[in-house]
């Protein structure tokens, strides 16, 4: 069953093989572990998409951050000023603007049932990744991390015991090399029972496709990466598996490439228009090759995991057969970057951004199966730190000791419950599933913000703009010392503003949620289901605010009612699978992202209602033998329903929801041609998405462009070199019609920077498989 949930090919409802068995029709047994058991995809009752091997592989997907082409109504942006956090959006509930650790994304990644709480840093190298499921809605029942929006599971190839494994070489033009290895061991029997391990190891090393004349170090988009991982299982018994994995990525790297793209308040006629010399011959409306820069410096991250899942299958018990799990997880992260945000050589805005994550996790279920009832039980805790220290310059023009400062953190704990059971009445041939579910959740959160602003603080110590410590009942700062505030000043020659006393502040919200579904069998391969959910995602502090009221103000937990309704068939005897879905979802105190170009940063407001009303179709065809046709369409209609500002300023009609493409579609194609012993398949992936707002205030400086992407990949497989080793060789392209466009904007009222999408690249990989 393992062996064939490892071939699934792009599908909601459906997978199929993809190797050299794909002109056979539709294997219905392959399944899928998206609700924490083996199941059909087609019998799935919720939107769910899989990926599998050799999709992944002709995306070139080895990272989350690659898959955003392959789904409908899955977008993944890049955070502004990196590659490495990425923006998970589904069904156009995104990230308010940021992936800053102290807030929930809207979107959960698990790897092998284990959550990555956070988006930054979740650009890892997974080394073997077998598959990827990806659930669309809340997803709180079945799973420890409660999502709202969705979940997107990677997962990883279990060792097999067998000895075998494969190696991978590839090149690429800028400078690409990339190397993969990984290798099954033999099962290592003995009287404690039988050990399997599989290890993995890759490398990627990149000059960057933009190039820096200036006096930064390197060139945009450098890259030096090596990933490991290591799989450890051990079977003592026929029932009982303790497996053991760690994984790391270390990628030490360049900065992004940011081109200022229209003058602001530095313009002619602007308020700073001295200025406007040094960003002149530096405004690239169109994409450019390079640019120059002074200050883009490092832009590396390490990731590195640990977890422990033991399964025991007690059998037969008065509830049933049943299965007991626990998922025991520790994960760490570190960043550290150096970005310039100005896009000259001049020093005009610039910034560190240091990251550190710890996170620890321990999930239990029970898994049961009695009579006409399924069911899952299960308890999650979670605890999280993480340090973030941020200083930053803006128009200093060189000068070193006047910056702004922000320097925060936090200490979280998560705990919660959650139960689904499904009645199956064998009456009806078990035919109509009834699914209901709960969850409870309480979070806790500590947090502390110590925040700086050298111009204000310089002006008027007192003034609640200077940044955000412990003050005295007039306002002036309490410093550590015990000395006075003009100390605080890195210019002078006091402690500096670590002898100002951060604030700190503390709550803890909790809510039950509940969901249903209905599901119906027509046919054996045709379902229709009806599914009502709910979701939370909790509240907490803007721990990036510029004053102690709005760091002391927190914002409310957003909630979420979905409604959907669907359908997923599999017809022509395997050769069609169509599937359908559509849905509204209403979000009450909607976490909206407020974009503060002063902070370069997203602080969060509660907007008093939104909603999101979408229709998805997504299938695959095989109209001939050995050619496959897939293809993908989403329509999202998101709005406000009530937003006024904190001010009073009634904004329901003039703000948009930002990051929510109305249209989208994806369709590709792969043709195997024999060719005697030895197997040509060109495969094309087109992906396409509308135009989208980058704020929640409309700004066209900002706006994203509607584009589309082209790849194509054409591989010689099947070459056997004797002794059971397999040899293939293969040529790729990506954004084969140069398509210019943005990942990213912002408008930093100096002026406003594009991030700029890859250009046309073409690359070439061997494959030998033992």
């Amino acid at each position: 069953m393992n062996t064939a949930a490892a071939t699934l090919c792009a599908g909601p409802a459906f997978a199929q093989a993809e190797s050299a068995e794909s002109a056979a029709p539709v294997n219905d047994e392959i399944v899928v572990t998206a609700q924490r058991r083996e199941e059909r995809l087609v019998d799935v009752p919720i939107s769910v998409s899989a990926i599998g091997e050799q999709r992944l592989e002709n995306a070139g997907a080895t990272t989350v951050t690659a898959i955003g082409t392959v789904v409908p109504n899955i977008q993944i942006n890049e955070t502004v000023g990196n590659s490495w956090s990425p923006l998970i959006s589904i069904r156009g509930l995104a990230p308010a603007g940021d992936t800053s650790l102290g807030r929930d994304q809207p979107v959960g990644i698990y790897i092998d049932g284990v959550p990555v709480s956070k988006s930054t840093g979740a650009a890892f190298d997974t080394v073997d990744l077998q598959r990827v499921e990806v659930l669309r809605g809340p997803q709180g029942t079945l799973y420890g991390k409660n999502t709202i929006g969705g979940a997107i599971n990677l997962v990883t190839r279990k060792p097999s015991g067998e000895f075998g494994g494969q190696l991978l070489l590839g090149i690429g033009e800028d400078g690409l090399y990339t190397q993969r290895l990984m290798v099954n061991v033999p099962t290592i029997e003995s009287g404690l029972g039988a050990i399997k391990m599989k290890f993995g190891v890759s490398g990627r090393q990149f000059g960057g496709f933009y190039k820096n004349s200036g006096p930064a170090h390197g060139d945009f988009g450098e890259q030096e990466q090596v990933a490991a991982r290591a799989d450890i299982l051990w079977e003592p018994t026929s029932n009982l598996s303790i497996g053991y994995a760690y994984d790391i990525t270390d990628s030490k790297g360049t900065g992004v490439m940011l081109a200022i793209s229209a003058p602001g308040l530095i313009s002619p006629t602007g308020s700073l228009k001295a200025l406007y010399p040094l960003i002149a011959n530096s405004i690239y409306t169109e994409r450019p090759r390079g640019i120059a820069t002074d200050a883009t410096g490092r832009s590396d991250f390490s990731v590195h995991g640990h977890a422990v899942t033991a399964e025991y299958d007690a059998g037969a018990t008065p509830f049933g057969e049943v299965t007991l799990k626990s998922i025991t997880a520790w994960r760490n992260l570190k960043t550290r970057s150096n970005s310039d945000f100005d896009g000259t050589v001049s020093d005009l805005l610039r910034f560190t951004l240091d990251n550190d994550y710890r996170q620890f996790t321990q999930e239990l279920q029970v898994i049961g199966t009695s009579d006409d009832f399924r069911y899952t039980l299960g308890a999650f805790y979670m605890r999280d730190s993480y340090g973030v220290y941020n200083p930053r310059w803006s128009v200093q023009l060189g000068v070193k000791n006047r910056y702004d400062l922000s320097d925060r953190g936090a200490r979280n704990k998560s705990i919660a419950g959650y139960g689904q059971f499904t009645w199956s009445p064998s009456a009806l041939d078990n035919r109509l599933d009834v699914t209901a579910g709960l969850r409870w959740t309480k979070e806790t959160k500590r947090v502390r913000n110590l925040f700086f602003s050298y111009s204000n603080y310089a002006a008027n110590p007192a003034n609640p703009l200077s940044g955000v410590f412990q003050r005295d009942a007039n306002g002036n700062p309490v410093t550590r010392s015990g000395g006075p505030a003009s100390g605080v000043l890195p210019s002078g020659n006091g402690p500096g503003p670590y002898d100002l006393i951060p604030l700190e502040n503390q709550k803890s919200w909790s809510r039950l949620t509940p969901e249903a579904s209905i599901s119906f069998a027509i046919q054996r391969d045709f379902n229709v289901y009806a599914r009502f959910a709910t979701g939370f995602k909790s509240g907490g502090f803007n721990d990036t605010a510029a004053n102690n009221s709005a760091f002391n103000t927190p914002f409310d937990p957003e909630k979420l009612t979905s409604f959907e309704l669907g359908t997923k068939g599999i017809f022509m005897n395997g050769r069609l699978s169509l599937n359908a879905a559509v849905y509204h979802s209403i979000y009450k105190d909607f976490q909206a992202g407020v974009f503060v170009p002063a902070l370069i940063t997203t602080n969060i407001i509660n907007a008093g209602k939104a909603s999101y009303t979408g229709f998805e179709l997504e299938g695959q065809v095989r109209p001939v033998d050995n050619l496959t046709l897939n293809f993908g369409y989403g329509y999202v209609d998101a709005k406000y329903d009530e937003f006024i500002l904190p001010n009073g300023q009634d904004v329901t009609n003039s703000y948009v929801i930002p990051l929510v493409p109305k249209h989208n579609f994806q369709i590709g194609g792969q043709w195997r041609i024999p060719m005697g012993d030895v197997d040509l398949t060109p495969s094309l992936n087109y992906s396409w998405r509308g135009s989208q707002h980058s704020n929640i205030a409309p700004d066209p400086l900002t706006k994203r462009i509607a584009y589309g992407l082209l790849d194509g990949r054409v591989t010689l497989g099947g070459i056997d070199l004797g002794g059971g080793t397999e040899f293939e060789f293969s040529v790729w392209g990506r954004n084969l019609t140069d398509k210019k466009y943005w990942t990213a904007a912002i408008n930093l009222g100096l002026f406003t920077v594009r991030q700029w999408g890859d250009p046309r690249t073409f690359g070439a990989e061997a494959r030998l498989r033992f």
